[in-house]
């Protein structure tokens, strides 16, 4: 196991709580013998504690990937898929990681080109007409064969770890973690016919828009707007090498989130199992 000689604390700056808390636990790592840095002096050996919700942790995944910090998120948010911990457990957490009782799950980024341009989503990446525009027309080629054409808003394009956000609100599966896939799912499509698609990571994907009358269209990755455009335009995807660690207590386990969060198996939805 890592032994971690520093951490950094990287908190919603709009979350009264998240704050007063980020101080409580700025002197919790001090008395556990850690170094409190900055982000850009963190490395393999730094832990992120990150208090917020999921999406605190989303906004930094990139430069603490850079970084090769590991992740533990604190949750003061929502559903917190990745920020499975309440503040209440932060003693107990941070014990366990000290002591070496933890597992490191690894999540990867999709690599988008398009022209000379790289980006990497953590997320999703997505395409969108503008509230203005009529549907698109939105081709997906998998390993250079046409897998349909459909008429639509747009399209998503999901990691594993954004099967929970987006994805999930538009029909997607929810996907283990630890699966390297690509989930393909329209938005608002104009045919029954056009399902998601999960797609093995090694496949190269090949996204190609068709707007009507010039119309506009977005780009987002990771919930940003990353370009606009009202023209046809090319995009390919794969799954990258490029990865975000987070340190999981052995007690914690993502399908008792998917059952706690998202209520599945829940009877009626009023929180009790069929007997």
């Amino acid at each position: 196991m890592m032994k971690f000689d520093s951490a950094i604390i990287i908190r919603n700056e709009k979350n009264r709580q998240a704050i007063d808390a980020s101080e409580v636990i700025r002197r919790k790592i001090e008395r556990a013998g850690l170094k409190v840095v900055q982000l850009e002096f963190s490395n393999s050996k730094t832990i992120a504690f990150v208090l917020g919700g999921d999406g605190t942790v989303l906004r930094a995944s990139k430069n603490l990937s850079d970084h090769e910090a590991s992740v533990v998120g604190i949750n003061f948010g929502h559903l917190g898929f990745l920020s499975p911990y309440e503040f209440s457990e932060v003693d107990d957490v941070m014990n366990a990681i000290l002591k070496g009782e933890y597992v490191v799950m690894k999540r990867n980024f999709l690599e988008i080109s398009q022209d000379a341009q790289k980006k990497f989503a953590f997320n999703d990446f997505v395409i969108q007409r503008d509230v203005r525009s009529h549907m698109m027309e939105v081709s997906v080629e998998i390993d250079d064969m046409e897998m349909g054409r459909v008429l639509c808003d747009g399209m998503i394009f999901s990691t594993s770890t954004g099967s929970t956000a987006y994805n999930l609100s538009a029909g997607g599966s929810v996907i283990d973690p630890l699966a390297e896939v690509v989930s393909i799912v329209p938005i608002m499509a104009h045919a029954f016919s056009p399902w998601p698609v999960v797609v093995a990571s090694p496949r190269k994907i090949c996204v190609r828009v068709y707007p009507r009358n010039e119309e506009r269209y977005f780009s987002v990755i990771d919930g940003e707007k990353f370009e606009e455009y009202n023209e046809s335009q090319a995009f390919m995807i794969k799954n990258s090498k490029k990865n975000l660690r987070f340190l999981c207590t052995k007690d914690r386990n993502f399908f008792e989130l998917v059952h706690k969060k998202l209520g599945w198996g829940l009877h009626n939805g009023c929180g009790g199992n069929f007997s």
